[in-house]
């Protein structure tokens, strides 16, 4: 268990005590100690935002070279060099750079990791990139991505690394969006806009989360996967909400906005019911993402429908009378409990 400094030195004077009363043996004491781990200081906690940065200015880096100056165009114009050539030659660099950082695992940081991981994760995408090129694989990146997400599934899972399984969920969301783009017509896609799949598609990101939870193979990532299905879900019902499932700009402004309140109500309900679930099942996740998009949900139509009409003060004072009684409720359901 985690914890910060303040409740660890908490935990520590509490066992101190025990121990000394005789209510805990020096034995079950120490394997309590054991069991509380120190979050760290504000230094690490510094370095963990570096670390972002660092992943940041890497994806920047590597786009400058490869994509803006065409790097890799230039050598192989230079050695009058195939796609294919390039492709193989990129492959055997990321397998002798996944070999080498797989050895030195335990000598680096985490935080060194995750950048060699991103840097042959780009390395490897590289090589599929010109490998497509050589076999002219569509146009629609629609192959070029399902083999990207394929592949950076297998690394992260692999080397057990964050960023190429957040690099592989980013992935795989934009394959969905070219794949739905390529198969649907009108800009829809079985009858759904954007926003709506999306919503369609967080929500098959949050199974697949939920399966990662029950089988231990698969556990790894599950956290990151969980937080991506939850924003997608709410961020698809959120444009819903505004959008309803018209897909043209045109069709949408033609109609008056409670056309869509229907929309509105399911995101409404939607966030409570994570809000309570998150309550009930102990998930702080599911329980933070319900109160934050409920507030943009109220917060919304509220543009929509009171801005010009309502004065600004009533309508925020009955949102914290409302806010206030729910927590005024929580806290005395919690005191009885």
């Amino acid at each position: 268990m985690e914890v910060d400094k303040s409740e660890w030195e908490l935990l520590q004077s509490a066992l101190n005590e025990w121990e000394h009363s005789g209510r805990l043996t020096s034995e079950k004491a120490d394997e309590l100690r054991k069991s509380i781990a120190y979050k760290g200081s504000e230094r690490q906690q510094i370095a963990q935002y570096f670390f972002f940065i660092a992943l940041f200015c890497t994806l920047l880096a590597f786009g400058a070279i490869f994509l803006n100056e065409k790097l890799l165009e230039k050598i192989k114009a230079y050695f009058s060099w195939s796609d294919i050539v390039i492709a193989l030659i990129t492959a055997l660099l990321s397998v002798l750079w996944f070999w080498y950082i797989g050895k030195k695992r335990s000598q680096v940081s985490s935080i060194a990791y995750e950048i060699y991981m991103v840097l042959g994760g780009l390395s490897v995408l590289t090589s599929l990139v010109y490998f497509c090129k050589e076999a002219h694989i569509d146009k629609t990146y629609t192959a070029l991505l399902s083999m990207a997400v394929c592949l950076l599934i297998i690394i992260a899972q692999v080397f057990r690394s964050s960023a190429l399984w957040i690099g592989a969920i980013g992935t795989a969301i934009a394959w969905f969006g070219a794949f739905s783009n390529w198969q649907g017509a009108d800009n829809l896609f079985l009858g759904m806009n954007y926003p709506m799949r999306y919503t369609a598609f967080g929500l098959f990101i949050l199974v697949i989360a939920f399966l990662q939870r029950q089988v231990n193979a698969l556990s790894f990532g599950r956290r990151i996967t969980y937080i991506a299905g939850l924003i997608l879900f709410f961020s698809g019902l959120w444009g819903i909400s505004i959008f309803g499932n018209y897909n043209t700009l045109v069709g949408w402004q033609q109609v008056r906005q409670v056309h869509v309140l229907a929309y509105s109500a399911v995101f409404g309900f939607a966030a409570v019911l994570s809000f309570y679930l998150g309550i009930r099942y102990k998930d702080d996740l599911a329980r933070d993402f319900g109160v934050l998009f409920l507030l943009i949900n109220l917060y919304t139509r509220y543009f929509e429908y009171f801005w010009d009409s309502m004065n600004k003060g009533i309508f925020f004072s009955i949102l914290a009378i409302t806010f206030g009684f729910v927590g005024w409720l929580l806290e005395r359901q919690k005191k009885k409990s």
